[in-house]
């Protein structure tokens, strides 16, 4: 696709960019030919409207939390900092294009890179940890085992500064493995609480372990207006093997 036409549903835009067009929406018009729509996180348009438009959607992300109803239904989001470049790359992502290149030099920029290059270290360490698990001998594990962990990493905040120990990949691989234990599905926005983190730093770490391969988006099969995220079987497979390791040198000997 040389050009991508985005439909505004609100919000002051440019009006031209490399790679992508946005294109203006009067809800008392037909709407114009586009191939995805552009939805600020405040909006107050009817989800019945949105429906009718059949276009995979972009949030538009503020510093303050999005509706649920909003982050769970959208394909990708733009978040604060990014710019021209990070929106084409964010719509090919939506359109399912695969992962580009962001040629962007901002500060914005440079630490969604970072995050990326983290997200493969992540991707590395798991592949690594399930090699491992293959050749010992397995210890068992349960959801109880990780909700138990859970639960100590945020009673570890009772005692220290939250900020101090972030780690916000982590915690969202552990909540992920639990729930796919318990073969409960989980929507973008409870992920996002899971993190434990500001939610735009929560979502620019759902991007890039995403981009990783880590996460997987699946639509909800019941409702095809919401989407569910999980574990690829690589990054279940790691978390379980330093599960194992775990549950390993802590069972009673």
């Amino acid at each position: 696709m040389t050009e991508c036409r985005i439909l505004a549903l609100g919000g002051d835009w440019p009006s031209a960019g490399a790679g992508w067009k946005i294109l203006p929406f009067d809800p008392s018009e037909p709407p114009p030919a586009a191939d995805l729509a552009l939805l600020p996180a405040d909006s107050a348009l009817p989800e019945a409207l949105v429906d009718r438009l059949a276009l995979p959607l972009i949030l538009a992300v503020t510093d303050a939390p999005p509706p649920a109803r909003w982050l769970d239904r959208s394909e990708a989001w733009l978040l604060p900092g990014d710019g021209p470049d990070m929106m084409g790359h964010v719509c090919r992502l939506a359109l399912g294009e695969g992962v580009a290149g962001v040629a962007e030099t901002s500060a914005a920029s440079q630490q969604i890179s970072a995050l990326s290059e983290q997200a493969r270290r992540i991707a590395d360490a798991l592949a690594e940890l399930a090699a491992r698990a293959d050749a010992e001998e397995p210890a068992p594990i349960d959801a109880v085992l990780v909700r138990r962990l859970i639960r100590l990493r945020r009673d570890r905040d009772r005692h220290f500064p939250a900020e101090l120990f972030a780690d916000p990949a982590w915690d969202m691989l552990l909540d992920l493995a639990a729930a796919r234990m318990e073969r409960v599905d989980v929507p973008v926005s409870s992920l996002c609480v899971a993190a434990a983190v500001p939610t735009t730093t929560a979502l620019r770490w759902v991007r890039s372990l995403s981009e990783a391969g880590l996460f997987v988006r699946r639509t909800d099969p019941a409702d095809a207006r919401r989407a569910f995220i999980g574990l690829s079987d690589q990054a279940f497979d790691g978390v379980a093997g330093w599960l194992r390791r775990f549950a390993g040198v802590f069972q009673p000997r």
